[in-house]
């Protein structure tokens, strides 16, 4: 059976390659990103896979892409908060405080927002899966 994969900051990197992979196995794909540039991109080389621009810092824009996909598919079974940013290389006295927020938001609350609509929509539907990842930018600095 054909699972519902959502998966954000899914236009290049480690989100990119779980789309393809999900497609490869006949899995329904929507991958969000922030970067226009990478969406059109990912989009016009992946057809088969709905791809959208949304900034996971944005709350508005992330209910509008995720509601959008729920109206479309009727909920989801897999749900990737993938988007992430390592932030500036820096010791903390040289780190700008708009910089350190950034990396907070994309991280953090990107994470969150992700996160608390698949548990919604996923306490409807009885099950589920919600997967976040991370990569070793959170282990330099």
């Amino acid at each position: 059976m054909s699972r519902r994969v959502i998966i954000t900051g899914g236009a290049s990197g480690i989100g990119a390659r779980l789309a393809e992979r999900f497609a490869a196995a006949g899995d329904r794909v929507a991958i969000s990103d922030a970067s226009a540039e990478a969406v059109a991109d990912f989009a016009s080389a992946h057809p088969g896979i709905k791809a959208e621009t949304a900034d996971v810092r944005n709350e508005a824009a992330m209910d509008g892409f995720l509601g959008r996909i729920e109206a479309d598919w009727g909920g989801a079974d897999v749900v990737c908060a993938n988007a992430g940013t390592g932030g500036p290389a820096a010791r903390i006295e040289d780190f700008a405080y708009a910089d350190w927020r950034d990396c907070i938001d994309v991280n953090l609350m990107g994470a969150f927002l992700t996160c608390r609509w698949a548990a919604r929509v996923m306490r409807r539907q009885g099950a589920g899966l919600i997967v976040l990842t991370s990569s070793t930018s959170g282990q330099w600095g």
